[in-house]
């Protein structure tokens, strides 16, 4: 495993010691348990077929990007779009691919995957924070709130994002095919 992988990974354990030895309390530890846990249970749902999206979450509209951006979406698009970040979760970067379309088929598959995993998270660790919530567990439900927004929320919009732009770049390519097919049939 690359150092820089492991050099990473010891930052973010070393990151939340020091945010609960910041707060004196295990809460922000909890949260981030809570927010981003069960991804890899939604991810192995998915990779089986037992997880999709909605259908009314299928198409994304063109006004999601415009928001997503005003509400930062890009700082996370610049985290998340290294080679470092799939080797941090144990996973290989993906492979450099023959073609467009076989490219684009792949990124949409793999942003529709997170989109569903991070989006099932979002749903399961914000119900997690109303129980808190409603137990009158307030600094607890408010962190498990914090954690979800940053670690599924976002990822959730930048999926979304991205999705429409695959979209659009296949519109153009389905305008592109029928401009030449309409010409040669000329």
């Amino acid at each position: 495993m690359n150092r820089k992988v492991w050099m990473f990974r010891v930052l973010i354990i070393a990151g939340i010691i020091g945010l609960c030895a910041w707060t004196r309390s295990a809460i922000p530890s909890l949260a981030i348990a809570i927010a981003w846990g069960p991804n890899g249970l939604f991810l192995a749902a998915f990779m089986r077929g037992a997880l999709r999206l909605p259908a009314f979450l299928e198409p994304v509209h063109r006004i999601e990007p415009v928001l997503y951006r005003w509400l930062g979406v890009g700082l996370v698009k610049r985290m998340v779009a290294t080679p470092l970040w799939p080797m941090i979760h144990g996973f290989e970067p993906p492979p450099k691919l023959k073609n467009r379309l076989e490219s684009l088929d792949r990124t949409e598959q793999m942003m529709r995957g997170a989109e569903i995993c991070h989006g099932a998270s979002l749903v399961l660790a914000s119900a997690v924070a109303l129980l808190y919530l409603a137990n009158g567990r307030n600094t607890v439900a408010a962190w498990i709130l914090v954690f979800n927004l940053l670690l599924n929320g976002y990822p959730v919009m930048l999926q979304r994002a991205n999705r429409w732009r695959i979209q659009r770049l296949r519109a153009g390519e389905c305008e592109v095919a029928e401009n030449a097919s309409s010409s040669s049939a000329s």
